[in-house]
């Protein structure tokens, strides 16, 4: 019994192979569409994300970034009321963002945080004011503030391109 069903099963196999080809081929070309489809997905919410952010980071620092000569005294209780704003939409681009970066994302959100919580009107103009006692490596307030932003924005544009 064993021997003559080994035997119907490789002529069955013979002489389907033209179909069995067939269908593999087929089987492998719905599989790459499928996987296809789906990375491209996963890309386009990335890079919907990735302009959701920009514009929410742009309008939270909006007077405030791109850094102007002089900033009013007003200004600077600003500063402390972009990080909620910053953080939120952080939070929502945070798993946008592959795991191999987001321990840099989530240091360059610190870095905002903590300047923007410590900055403040006297230490802007007190190293506008004394030019001659910082060292040529030092760079200023508005300077760290342009930094920070710019690495946010920087994650916006990386991961933006679909």
């Amino acid at each position: 019994m064993g021997k003559v069903f080994e035997v119907m099963v490789m002529t069955g196999i013979t002489n389907n192979i033209d179909k069995i080809a067939a269908a593999l081929i087929l089987v492998v070309f719905v599989g790459g569409c499928i996987a296809w489809r789906r990375q491209r997905k996963k890309r386009l919410a990335r890079a919907r994300a990735a302009a959701a952010f920009r514009s929410r980071v742009l309008t939270a620092v909006e007077g405030l970034y791109p850094v102007t000569k002089y900033w009013r005294r007003e200004v600077f209780d600003r500063f402390r009321e972009t990080v909620p704003e910053i953080e939120s939409a952080a939070a929502e681009f945070r798993h946008f963002i592959p795991l191999k970066s987001r321990a840099s994302f989530d240091t360059a959100l610190k870095n905002y945080r903590e300047h923007c919580n410590n900055i403040t009107w006297e230490s802007c103009a007190g190293f506008n004011i004394c030019p001659e006692k910082k060292f040529t490596e030092e760079i200023g307030p508005k300077e760290i503030f342009r930094q920070n932003v710019n690495a946010l924005l920087d994650f916006a544009k990386r991961y933006g391109r679909p």
